[in-house]
C-alpha cells in the first residue's frame, strides 16, 4: 500500500500590498473627512458672527430688559385706545420668574396690565375701540363669540412682546402686554416710569373720606408713559379695617358733582373724575383703594 507523503507543500508568499494610488479609497476618505472638519469650523464661524451681528429671530435671544421699552410703549398705547371714558387700574410691569428658557435654563416674563371699567354693555365694543385706536403695524384683531360669550383682542408691538385683551366679568376689560419667557440680567430695574413721581395721596384722602386709619405708606404699583408725554401711574393703599356697607353711601358725596360713577355695589365702587379714576373694594377686615391719575 502506497503511504502518504509527508513532504512539505510550498506555498508562494503573499502578494506585497500594492502602494495607495490616486484613485485609492484611503486619500478619499482623508479628504472627506478634511472636508467635514472644514465644513463646521465654518458653520461655528457663521453662527458667531450671527449671535453678535445679526438682528434677533426668536424671543430667546432677547433679554428682558430689551423687552421693557416696547412693552411699556404698548401699554400707553392700549390707555390711550381707551380713551377717558372707563375706569382705569394699572399693575406692573411685573416680574414672573420661574419659567423656563429650555429645559436647563431658567428665565422670567416681564407682565404688565390695565383693568377697565365700563357699563356692562359697553365692554365688548371697548375692546373694538382700542383695536381701532392701535398702531397698523400691531395688526389688531378682535374676536366676538356671543354664543359662550367671549370677547378677545390679540395684537403683536413687535420685538416679541404680545398683547392680550378680555371681558373678564360684565362691564370689566382687562389688558396685558407680556414679554414672554426670557433671560434676565441680575441687578435689572423694572420701575423705569414711575422714576421722580411723587408720592401719590389721593388713595389716603379717599380711606379717610370712608372714617378709616390712613395707611403710613402708599404703594405705587403701575405706572404707563402716555403717547402724547407725561405719565399716567396707579397708587393703592389698604386699610385693616372694614366699613360699613353700601359703601356708596359715603362715596358718592366725597366723589363731588363731577364724578361719573360707573360700578355701584354693596361692597365695589368705582367713578371718575376729570383728573381721576378711583376704586373702592371691602372685605369682612379689609378696605382697598386704588386711585389712578390719567394721562395728561
Amino acid at each position: 500500500m502506497a503511504g502518504v507523503s509527508t513532504d512539505a507543500v510550498a506555498y508562494p508568499p503573499p502578494a506585497a500590498s500594492p502602494e495607495p494610488g490616486p484613485g485609492s479609497p484611503r486619500p478619499r476618505r482623508r479628504w472627506l473627512l478634511a472636508g467635514v472638519a472644514a465644513w463646521a469650523v465654518l458653520l461655528l464661524v457663521v453662527a458667531y458672527v450671527s449671535i453678535r451681528r445679526d438682528t434677533p429671530t426668536v424671543r430667546e435671544q432677547r433679554d428682558i430688559v430689551a423687552a421693557m421699552p416696547v412693552l411699556h410703549r404698548a401699554l400707553g398705547q392700549l390707555l390711550a385706545g381707551a380713551g377717558p371714558e372707563p375706569v382705569v387700574e394699572i399693575s406692573g410691569p411685573t416680574v414672573e420668574r420661574g419659567c423656563r428658557i429650555t429645559p436647563v435654563r431658567d428665565g422670567a416674563d416681564l407682565v404688565g396690565t390695565i383693568i377697565l371699567r365700563t357699563a356692562e354693555a359697553d365692554a365688548p365694543v371697548l375692546l373694538d375701540r382700542i383695536a381701532a385706536r392701535l398702531p397698523t403695524e400691531y395688526r389688531p384683531r378682535v374676536r366676538h363669540n356671543p354664543t359662550v360669550g367671549t370677547h378677545t383682542l390679540r395684537a403683536d408691538a413687535g420685538e416679541f412682546v404680545a398683547i392680550y385683551g378680555d371681558v373678564t366679568d360684565p362691564g370689566v376689560v382687562e389688558l396685558a402686554a407680556e414679554s414672554g419667557c426670557r433671560p434676565i440680567p441680575d441687578g435689572a430695574d423694572f420701575a423705569e416710569p414711575l422714576i421722580g413721581l411723587p408720592v401719590d395721596a389721593e388713595p389716603g384722602r379717599v380711606l379717610a373720606a370712608l372714617g378709616v386709619p390712613i395707611p403710613s405708606s402708599t404703594e405705587r404699583s403701575g405706572g404707563v408713559p402716555c403717547p402724547t408725554g407725561g405719565t399716567a401711574h396707579t397708587a393703592r393703599a389698604t386699610a385693616r379695617t372694614a366699613v360699613p356697607a353700601p359703601l356708596g353711601a359715603t362715596l358718592r358725596p366725597f366723589a363731588g358733582p363731577n364724578a361719573t360713577i360707573i360700578t355701584e355695589e354693596p361692597d365695589l365702587y368705582a367713578y371718575r373724575t376729570p383728573t381721576l379714576s378711583v376704586v373702592v373694594t371691602r372685605t369682612q377686615t379689609e378696605t382697598h383703594v386704588s386711585t389712578t391719575t390719567p394721562c395728561p
